[in-house]
């Protein structure tokens, strides 16, 4: 079932929940919004592709199809505007297979699983990105036959490892593939859709707080009244405050 636009209350406490949240918990946050029905224990083990098809899914219920997004290239850093819909993300995630994926390290045969939110949180606070991409694969390594996960990994069976997580989950870490027309760049940039979404409820409160600002001054009412409006009444109140 597709999931319904918040209302303006639950927009408000949503805004204010995803201000407060690490970067993890606001994925699972918006998430959960999106699968009212899941507990937030249940979206916290969500493979990353399938939590963020959720996320997805209520960004489109909220503010449409199109996502327009902007990126810095990595060699001029100009800034470039990208637009990409959220079907073609939801076409990403329709992709997973639940397909075996297994790797042999140092004679001991493991299972790859996706990641999921509680990898993410807990590879967070690694400055390195090398070095938090070689935890997460550590992470997502399952013993097949008793082996313990080993301490460290090399570069190539990093790789591989990232490598099976892609195919299980591709929608796990979605990328837009861009080119700098200054320099001539090219590279593929990540899209993080839980920053996305959280950015536009968090403007889309900012405005609609100055509402009820400016409504409660001219008529001393109370939130709760002005948000009992409706989003049309209330349009119609603040025209009339500036004729």
């Amino acid at each position: 079932m597709a999931p319904r636009p918040l209302s303006a209350a639950e927009l408000l406490d949503a805004a204010s929940a995803c201000r407060s949240r690490s970067a993890a918990e606001k994925g699972i946050y918006l998430a959960a919004l999106g699968m009212p029905d899941q507990s937030f224990g249940a979206c916290a083990a969500l493979p990353i592709g399938a939590r963020d098809a959720a996320i997805v899914a209520l960004r489109q219920a909220m503010f449409g199809d199109q996502i327009e997004l902007s990126a810095k290239c990595p060699g001029c850093e100009a800034r470039l505007d990208v637009a990409m819909t959220s079907a073609a993300l939801l076409a990403i995630a329709g992709s997973a297979t639940d397909a075996a994926h297994e790797i042999v390290i140092d004679g001991d045969r493991f299972a790859v699983r996706p990641a999921d939110s509680a990898d993410l949180a807990a590879i967070g606070w690694i400055p390195d990105i090398e070095e938090a991409r070689a935890e997460l694969a550590r992470r997502c390594l399952v013993p097949v036959e008793g082996a313990e996960v080993p301490p460290w990994l090399e570069e190539a069976e990093v790789d591989a490892i990232g490598a099976a997580m892609a195919a299980i989950d591709p929608a796990g870490d979605p990328f837009v593939a861009l080119h700098c027309p200054e320099c001539d760049g090219e590279w593929d940039a990540p899209v993080d859709i839980a920053g996305v979404l959280a950015g536009e409820i968090e403007g889309a409160a900012d405005a609609l707080l100055d509402e009820i600002h400016l409504l409660a001054q001219a008529y001393h009412w109370s939130e709760a009244a002005i948000l009992a409006l409706g989003p049309e009444r209330r349009r119609a109140y603040l025209a009339r405050l500036q004729q």
